[in-house]
């Protein structure tokens, strides 16, 4: 059983898309994230106590960097994968 040339490449350009609004998504969150991590710095220098929110946000913030990081090398993987594909097929 084989997947059709054009159905291959509709689900690959959906995919490509689906990943790249992901990708804004999470861009949106890392930017929230460090504004977050931004006010809860000036409470800690206020308060003079170490702020367990400031930590939480900060592995909140590399888990998104990481995931950003997949995102695009999926979105970069799709294209060379549907590029070779296409090309083996013409």
């Amino acid at each position: 059983m084989s997947i059709k040339d054009s159905t291959f490449k509709k689900i690959n350009w959906a995919y490509i898309i689906l990943s790249v609004i992901l990708g804004l998504v999470l861009v949106y969150g890392i930017v929230n994230t460090m504004v977050s991590l931004k006010y809860e710095n000036e409470k800690e220098l206020i308060d003079l106590h170490t702020n367990p929110a400031s930590d939480y946000i900060k592995i909140t913030l590399s888990v998104l960097y990481q995931f950003l990081a997949y995102v695009l090398f999926n979105i970069l993987y799709l294209f060379v994968m549907g590029r070779m594909k296409l090309k083996k097929t013409q």
